[in-house]
């Protein structure tokens, strides 16, 4: 490594630094893993209890500190350690689960699949997954999909761009029709969080709507929807262990 050296008397140099040992740098770096591990596990407890007491009840909204400590069986003092407020936690738990959602759709498709056909799948399998899971929806919708640094802004901004190369859609300015998608996606998947009797109409409907808002026409965008539709209830039960039909 660039910033140590080993003695000829098996002593560690940092570069100028004073020298340690080797079993004193080893014994400094457990400490540091085991440090930041101990960090990790405290911070998914935290989490875990915010999704606990909210998922019981979403229609009140975010649950206060004092609920969450209670169920994590911490003090407020660690609590606070680690975020700033409850809607900073449930924000950052839902851009885990975004994660997560994207990671999964991997399994979903075929790497000759084109970069079209995988964003208008993806747009409806958020919303179907919104239907099937309300908790999930409710976190992912607090989530900042328009972050620049999050695995959604980033891969349908790709998504878009691809699809643009290979005039699948038509539009001017590439971080407008971001926004245009993933924005309309956010609020759908919020709406579906607090609606009880989800319609396939509205989540059919809404995808067809950003595909227009992208450049596509009715009858193409219509037609879009319906084969995607046809593609995930056939491989969705085999590849996505959440997966279940919500109208079967």
């Amino acid at each position: 490594m660039l910033w140590e050296t080993v003695q000829g008397d098996g002593r560690v140099s940092n570069n100028g630094c004073d020298a340690m040992s080797r079993d004193e740098f080893e014994s400094a770096d457990h400490r540091v893993r085991v440090a930041r591990e101990r960090r990790e596990r405290m911070r998914a407890r935290l989490l875990k209890a915010v999704m606990h007491v909210y998922a019981g009840h979403l229609e009140e909204g975010p649950p206060s500190v004092d609920s969450v400590i209670h169920q994590a069986e911490v003090s407020r003092a660690t609590f606070y350690k680690y975020f700033n407020s409850v809607e900073e936690a449930i924000s950052a738990l839902g851009s885990e689960l975004v994660d997560e959602m994207i990671a999964s759709l991997i399994n979903l498709y075929n790497p000759r699949d084109t970069a079209f056909f995988r964003m208008t799948g993806s747009i409806q399998l958020f919303l179907l997954r919104s239907v099937i899971d309300p908790t999930w929806a409710a976190f992912v919708g607090r989530s900042d999909g328009l972050a620049r640094d999050s695995e959604l802004f980033r891969g349908i901004t790709t998504h878009l761009a691809q699809s643009r190369e290979s005039h699948l859609v038509e539009f001017k300015n590439l971080e407008a029709a971001t926004t245009i998608a993933i924005g309309s996606l956010m609020q759908a998947i919020r709406h579906l969080a607090v609606t009880r009797n989800p319609s396939r109409e509205y989540i059919e409907e809404v995808t067809v709507m950003i595909l227009r808002a992208l450049g596509l026409d009715a009858d193409k965008a219509a037609e879009t929807v319906r084969d995607r539709t046809i593609y995930i209830r056939g491989l969705a039960p085999d590849c996505l262990p959440w997966w279940r039909d919500p109208w079967r």
